[in-house]
C-alpha cells in the first residue's frame, strides 16, 4: 500500500562549501553529527579542480579523491553559516603514498598506544577512511583499504593511530559509509558495510565492535543481488523502538534499480529478503521542467542514488535520495508505520544542472525541521555543468 504524496514546507537552500577552484563532494561517505542547540558538523571530500578536463571531476580514489582533504565543517546556527575558522582536516589523501602508508602503518603496531574513547558518548565520532594505500593491484595501482579514525571531542581532534577494518576471509574490499552506528545497550556498536571482491558482486554486511572501536569484526551478510549482475550498496542501519533493526540500501542493476529495505530481529545475524520501498507510476518529477540542465548533461542517469534514512521524533521515517535523471535534484519518501507502507516521492529541489550530485546526510533539528547536506551542481560558468559544491536544504515535513 502506498499513501499520498508527502508535503514539504518552509524549504530553504544554503551552501556549505563552494569555490569555483574546488570539487567538494560525497558527504555521505562521512558522518554528520547534531550536538543540539544548533551545533552541527558535516564532513566532505575537498579537492582542487580546474574544471578543464574530465579527470578534474573524475570520481574515486584515482580521481579527485586522490588529491582531496577530508574537511570537517561546523555550524552553530542549524546549518545557516559554516565559519571557516571552525574547519578541521581529518585526513589528507594528497599526501605522498609512502607518507600515507607510514601514518596508517601505526594501525598494525600492537604496541601503539590507543586513546580510550567511549563511543556511547554523544561527543564521539568515527570516520571510516578508504585510502588507496594497499598492495599494488593488477594495474599497478595501490589497492583500497579501510581504516577507522575516532574523535572524542565533537570532531575537534582525531586520533592519529587508526583501526584497520579488514574484509571477510577470502574477500579484498570493505567500504563503510558515514551512516550512524547503532549503539547497543550493552556498550557495543554496529555499522553497515559493502564487502566483496573489488568492483564486482559486492554484498552488504554488518560489522560490530565491543571495545569502543579499537577493533571492528565482520558479523553477517545482510543482502546480496541474487542475479549476480548487480549489487546492493549505500547501506544504513536504523533501529526501531521495538528492537527490530532495519537496513536501507540501493540495489544497482541486477534484480532492480531501486531503494530497498530489509530487517533483522536478532541483532543483525539474520535478515529478511530485501523489498523495494519505491514504486513506479507515482512520480512528481515527470511534469517538472528540465530547464536547469546544461546542454551536455547525461539524460539516461539513475532515478535513485545514495538513500539516507532518518527516524523523526514523531515516529515517521524519511528516506532522502539524489536523483540523477533529469530533472536532477533531491527527493524523499516517508513512512508513518515503521516502513510497512511508504508515500509517493516528494521533491526537495529539482534545479541541478547535471547528474553529478547526491550522497546526502540528514538530521532533525531542535525545532523539528529536517536539515540535509549533499553535493550539488549548478551552472556558474565552469565546464561539465558547473562547480560541484556542498549544499544544504532545511524543510518541514507536513
Amino acid at each position: 500500500m502506498y499513501r499520498n504524496l508527502v508535503m514539504l514546507e518552509d524549504i530553504h537552500h544554503t551552501q556549505l562549501c563552494y569555490s569555483k577552484e574546488r570539487m567538494c563532494a560525497h558527504p555521505r561517505q562521512c558522518p554528520i553529527h547534531n550536538y543540539g542547540g544548533g551545533h552541527l558538523t558535516v564532513i566532505h571530500h575537498h579537492a582542487p579542480s580546474g574544471y578543464r578536463v574530465r579527470d578534474d571531476i573524475q570520481h574515486g580514489q584515482f580521481g579527485y579523491k586522490g588529491r582531496a582533504k577530508l574537511l570537517l565543517q561546523r555550524s552553530f546556527d542549524n546549518g545557516e553559516t559554516w565559519p571557516g575558522s571552525e574547519e578541521v582536516v581529518i585526513w589528507d589523501d594528497s599526501l605522498p603514498l609512502d607518507v600515507k602508508r607510514d601514518l596508517l602503518g601505526k594501525a598494525d603496531d600492537e604496541t601503539g598506544q590507543r586513546e580510550e574513547i567511549d563511543l556511547s558518548s554523544p561527543n564521539s565520532s568515527v570516520y571510516f577512511a578508504r585510502p588507496a594505500t594497499g598492495p599494488l593491484d593488477g594495474d599497478g595501482r595501490p589497492s583500497i583499504e579501510c581504516y577507522a579514525f575516532r574523535s572524542a571531542d565533537r570532531g575537534h581532534t582525531w586520533e592519529t593511530i587508526p583501526t584497520r577494518v579488514s574484509p571477510p576471509t577470502g574477500l579484498n574490499y570493505v567500504h563503510i559509509d558515514g551512516g550512524p552506528w547503532v549503539q547497543g545497550a550493552d556498550g557495543t556498536q554496529l555499522v553497515a558495510a559493502s564487502v566483496g571482491p573489488t568492483g564486482s558482486d559486492t554484498v552488504v554486511g554488518v560489522y560490530g565492535s565491543d571495545d569502543n572501536g579499537l577493533s571492528w569484526n565482520y558479523l553477517a551478510e545482510v543482502a546480496a543481488d541474487p542475479s549476480h549482475r548487480g549489487r546492493p550498496t549505500y547501506a544504513v542501519l536504523l533501529p526501531l523502538p521495538n528492537g527490530r533493526l532495519q537496513c536501507y540500501m540501493l540495489n544497482i542493476q541486477g534484480i532492480r534499480n531501486a531503494i530497498q529495505m530489509n530487517y533483522s530481529d536478532d541483532g543483525g545475524y539474520s535478515w529478511s529478503e530485501p523489498k523495494p520501498i519505491v514504486r513506479w507510476g507515482q512520480s512528481p518529477w515527470a511534469k517538472l521542467t528540465r530547464e536547469h540542465m546544461w546542454s551536455g548533461a547525461r539524460r539516461q542517469g539513475v532515478l535513485y542514488r545514495s538513500p539516507w534514512p532518518l527516524r523523526l521524533r514523531d515516529g515517521r521515517i524519511v528516506v532522502i535520495f539524489g536523483r540523477r535523471q533529469p530533472p536532477f535534484g533531491m527527493g524523499l519518501i516517508a513512512s508513518e508505520d515503521d516502513g510497512a507502507t511508504w508515500s509517493a516521492e516528494a521533491v526537495i529541489r529539482a534545479d541541478a544542472s547535471d547528474w553529478d550530485l547526491g550522497y546526502p546526510v540528514a538530521t532533525q533539528l531542535d525545532d523539528d525541521r529536517i536539515f540535509t547536506a549533499y553535493y550539488f551542481t549548478s551552472r556558474d560558468g565552469n565546464n561539465f555543468g558547473g562547480t560541484r559544491h556542498i549544499a544544504g536544504s532545511t524543510f518541514r515535513l507536513v
